[in-house]
């Protein structure tokens, strides 16, 4: 445990680096402090200082359990050594190509504590007194002096912006000594570097002098606001709603934000759409250009699919349907029917409905009839547990869509150039798929292929940007099969009953079983109070359920919620469940959380790298309190994090409703109140209910229930996929 203390400069030698994290600059190191007999362990951002030179450090002691007392680095500045004996280890230390240990003393020992002068301002005395010094070595010290200062010096102008030390390396690493003249014509160039944002950029601007109203500061905040809302899901925003969002959030004059948008389009930073053949109306579209081109290639490459031709052609279906009836011992509806035959008929088919509907069913048909023709098969969703749940259903073995395309550091290995050599590709849980991974999987199919995509159109929209499944079905572009019916054996969950009712607008059944004895698969607990809720939350994970139904609470019952703040919110559950299942050991704090061996924990972006993936859940292995680095096991490997990449993990004790997509569990507990208002929506309880597959227990209030029931479409989300559908059909039409 880490206990803060007093805030402190000292000064002295960097005496030996312990250890150093080269993609961070992270280093543990031992410090002689000037005056002090013995050196003190010091911890902190540090990339780019070598050992032997002589820092002022700003920061904080901190009392360890283990270690004892340490020294958190803040700020660290080059300056150079006062005594004889640290002038001569600095010259020695390095950082001067060609200055040895012998050279060093022959140059202390002519000019003592006027070394530095005499480098800096008389230079050739060291030719003259310095015996054997060279031309040579000379020149070396020179330009190496001129880049020590030059170092200073934007280390200090840095400091004086208001930069940290963390910031002021990445800074230094990319502009080197141009860094000054970086923040002096543009600090808001800054947000290009990792770890620096639109507010930490313009703060620092601000600072420096910059104007509030300042092109420059529109510029970046207008790309900011469109980046924030890509964030939330939008592709692209309306002209007009931009310009208002960035006038209002930025505090800039209209005038301003219209003069930076046309800067933007001009230098190709957004790219506009004028939807007026399309709509009927003047409405500009604008786009950042990763989504403007991606959508135009999702609309593209889908009719290319629908115009080519197959490799392999399927003749009359009756035959085929009834001998493959006999085979699977099952009878089709009349619904069933037409989706098979549209699976037959179509290059490019979507396969929408809810829980109990035969989804699975179907693709397991699908796969019984094609197969002897078409073995070349391949089945993918876009997480992990999603993969596994159809592999399981189908028997066929599946992958996520990452692995699929051979996802790698340098990005997809599979594209256009090396297409996929699956003549059949079926892919689950699409209303998963956002718009860069849809753009990225169809690049990668090859034109004869047939692609089946199936989901649950109802469900909340992907975590990523783009509304995919849904805008394909509204686009009326691409054939669509809508499973309606509710099989006899679903009809016996009241799971599968009541997630139909809510999606159709109906209130759900919350009347509890007749009987105290009575198991069923659904149960509404009412409350209002958020602590009370969160107490009956514990009580019913690690008591009731593993006592009534023996699932195990920590690996097969899962807490979903709609925020993340609040007493109810997933960071608040987190620390709760926390202290229940791992409440002491080894840990990391990190921002909220405290990292601890044997924490359930969930990956946050997309990591090629590592190979896990936005959602994808594990447990922690290993942790190091020095070097604050993890070992995380997933299903298919025990992954390494350093103390750079933690904020791709949080705890996965308690999750929201949309990190839980695609995955199935036990059971699910959900808590949904007033207080989760902005977020009381009909898709976001479906999809809450559509996850239990054993159990679900929703503990709350009938009003937010009603709400939610109630509330559709609120966040719609702002796309161009179906004006780029219908651009890419009226070409083809005026072709034709």
């Amino acid at each position: 445990m880490l206990t803060a203390e007093t805030a402190s400069t000292l000064t002295g030698l960097l005496q030996r680096i312990i250890y150093h994290k080269a993609e961070s600059g992270f280093v543990i190191a031992s410090f002689q402090v000037e005056g002090q007999n013995e050196p003190i362990t010091i911890k902190g951002t540090l990339g780019g200082f070598n050992e032997d030179e002589t820092l002022q450090l700003k920061g904080r002691w901190q009392q360890h359990s283990l270690y004892g007392s340490q020294f958190l680095v803040d700020e660290a500045m080059p300056v150079l050594p006062s005594s004889l004996d640290g002038i001569q280890r600095y010259l020695a230390s390095g950082i001067y190509s060609g200055i040895g240990e012998k050279t060093a003393e022959r140059i202390v020992a002519a000019f003592g504590e006027d070394t530095f002068r005499v480098i800096d301002e008389e230079p050739e005395r060291l030719l003259k007194e310095v015996p054997r010094f060279t031309r040579k070595q000379l020149e070396v010290l020179h330009e190496a002096r001129e880049e020590q200062r030059g170092l200073r010096e934007v280390m200090t102008y840095l400091h004086g912006a208001g930069v940290s030390n963390a910031q002021a390396q990445r800074i230094f690493q990319r502009y080197g000594l141009n860094s000054i003249q970086v923040l002096r014509e543009n600090p808001y160039q800054l947000t290009e570097l990792p770890g620096i944002g639109f507010l930490t950029a313009d703060a620092i601007a601000r600072k420096l002098g910059f104007a509030a109203d300042s092109l420059e500061r529109a510029v970046a905040g207008t790309v900011y606001i469109i980046e924030q809302q890509a964030q939330q899901g939008h592709t692209c925003l309306p002209q007009a709603l931009l310009s208002e969002k960035v006038c209002t959030e930025l505090h800039l004059p209209e005038g301003c934000t219209r003069q930076a948008i046309d800067h933007l389009l001009q230098e190709r930073q957004l790219k506009g759409r004028d939807t007026v053949h399309l709509t009927g109306g003047n409405q500009s579209l604008l786009s950042r250009p990763r989504f403007y081109f991606a959508e135009q290639r999702i609309a593209e490459n889908l009719f290319r699919l629908l115009e080519s031709p197959a490799l392999t052609n399927f003749g009359p279906s009756s035959e085929l349907l009834d001998a493959c009836q006999e085979r699977l011992d099952l009878r089709l509806d009349s619904v069933q029917h037409q989706a098979i035959q549209a699976a037959l008929q179509h290059k490019v088919l979507i396969l929408t409905g809810g829980p109990g509907t035969g989804k699975t069913t179907i693709i397991r048909f699908i796969l019984q009839l094609m197969l002897p023709q078409i073995p070349e098969t391949a089945l993918a969703a876009p997480t992990g547990r999603a993969a596994k749940r159809l592999s399981e259903a189908t028997g066929h073995s599946a992958s996520t869509i990452h692995r699929l395309l051979e996802a790698g550091n340098q990005g997809f290995q599979r594209n256009q150039d090396n297409p996929l050599e699956y003549e059949l590709l079926i892919i689950d849980e699409t209303s998963m798929i956002d718009t860069l991974l849809m753009d990225a999987l169809l690049e990668a199919i090859p034109s004869p292929s047939r692609l089946i995509l199936v989901g649950d159109v109802d469900q909340l929209p992907s975590v990523g940007a783009g509304a995919i499944l849904q805008d394909l079905i509204t686009s009326q572009q691409i054939p669509v099969v809508r499973l309606e019916t509710i099989f006899r054996q679903a009809q016996d969950s009241l799971i599968t009953l009541n997630a139909h009712r809510v999606r159709k607008g109906d209130l759900p059944d919350l009347e509890g079983p007749l009987s105290s004895s009575e198991l069923r698969d659904f149960y509404f607990m009412q409350e209002g109070d958020p602590q009370r809720i969160v107490d009956k939350l514990l009580r019913v994970c690690t008591e009731r359920i593993p006592e009534r139904f023996g699932f195990d609470p920590l690996n097969q019952v899962q807490v979903l919620t709609p925020m993340h703040r609040g007493l109810t919110g997933s960071i608040h559950l987190n620390q709760r469940l926390q202290e229940v299942f791992n409440p002491s050991g080894e840990g990391i704090e990190f921002k909220q959380w405290q990292f601890r061996v044997g924490d359930k924990v969930m990956q946050q972006v997309n990591n090629y790298d590592k190979e896990v993936f936005n959602g994808d859940t594990g447990q922690i292995r290993e942790v190091n309190t020095e070097t604050r680095e993890l070992r995380v096991e997933f299903e298919h490997a025990i992954i390494p994090y350093t103390a750079s990449e933690l904020d791709q993990l949080q705890l996965a004790y308690a999750i929201s409703v949309h990190k839980s997509q695609g995955s199935e569990y036990a059971a699910v507990l959900l808590p949904l109140t007033h207080h989760h208002y902005l977020m009381l929506q009909r898709n976001l309880l479906y999809t809450a209910m559509t996850r239990g597959k054993e159990l679900f227990v929703l503990i709350g209030t009938p009003e937010a229930i009603d709400q939610a029931v109630r509330t559709v479409g609120t966040l719609t989300r702002y796309t161009a996929l179906n004006y780029e559908l219908a651009e890419v059909k009226r070409i083809l039409d005026k072709a034709h």
